[in-house]
């Protein structure tokens, strides 16, 4: 295999050695694999157990100043040597068979191989999609301008390199959340090909600090990549108008529920015949 792992590291020291332990036991049985540490907290140095690194290269980037997720993402993703690209957040994992389970489907060479994953919460966990219905229908565009990003975390999804636009790489985000949201919506719109992987190959972490329960951070984070995709001139303008009407009327429906979903009624149409024929996702929005 040929795969970097890239980590933003923001004030996560606390975090490293339960994540390396996790790729150590996911690398015991494949060879190729390289972890990318981006430092985008440079005042405080990356602590970590040295005994934990061992089936796999290990590289640390400091940013000379803190660079946002979106940009370091980039920022790794240019010194990396895999031919696929896993973006990992700090606080959470792969698991122990996550490459093994991945290596037949990269063989095929697919632009994205999405994997199902346990979304962990407070007081429970569940599985990011519960069928195989739900993870088919996010590997189509449709559901991700009509409904959301169906992706919770690129954690689950292995990139080929080569397939990432450039347009994403020079149109960073400086509002953290959204990045990979705009990764996607760039790759759909150059018909990428996304194949599943139906195994359980991510581990999304509670820590009660995760940027996606803030939804009000979030929803600053897709305006910014609404107006990164209005300067994009290959982006359709037709699928950009109803993603930004999807994405005001998800942040407004509940304060007028009648007013807004009369405005926007296809997008109400769509989402309630997701929720009726297409369930099985973890989050129920």
């Amino acid at each position: 295999m040929n795969i970097s792992i890239i980590t933003p590291i923001y004030y996560g020291n606390q975090y490293i050695n339960n994540y390396l332990k996790a790729i150590n036991k996911a690398c015991e049985n494949v060879k190729g694999i390289e972890i990318i540490f981006v430092n985008d907290s440079p005042e405080i140095e990356i602590e970590y157990d040295f005994k934990l690194v061992k089936n796999f290269e290990l590289r640390i980037i400091e940013n000379k100043e803190n660079m946002g997720i979106h940009k370091s993402r980039v920022i790794g993703m240019k010194h990396a040597k895999g031919k696929y690209l896993l973006f990992l957040d700090q606080d959470d994992e792969i698991t122990e068979n996550a490459l093994v389970l991945q290596d037949d489907i990269v063989k095929k060479e697919p632009d994205i191989i999405l994997g199902n994953g346990l979304y962990e919460m407070q007081d429970s966990k569940k599985n990011i999609f519960s069928n195989r219905f739900s993870q088919d229908f996010a590997t189509k565009e449709r559901p991700f301008i009509m409904v959301r990003n169906f992706i919770i975390s690129p954690g689950q999804c292995l990139v080929k390199k080569d397939s990432i636009p450039r347009y994403w790489m020079e149109n960073c985000l400086s509002s953290n959340g959204a990045d990979d949201y705009l990764l996607w919506l760039l790759m759909f719109n150059e018909n990428v090909q996304i194949v599943c992987n139906y195994n359980i190959v991510y581990r999304h972490k509670y820590t009660g600090k995760n940027l996606s329960l803030d939804k009000e951070k979030m929803f600053c984070s897709q305006l910014e990549l609404i107006d990164i995709l209005e300067k994009n001139k290959l982006y359709k303008k037709e699928k950009l108008k109803i993603l930004k009407r999807m994405i005001y009327y998800k942040h407004a429906y509940k304060q007028n529920f009648l007013i807004e979903t009369l405005k926007n009624f296809d997008i109400f149409v769509y989402n309630l015949y997701y929720k009726i024929v297409w369930k099985g996702y973890v989050s129920k929005k």
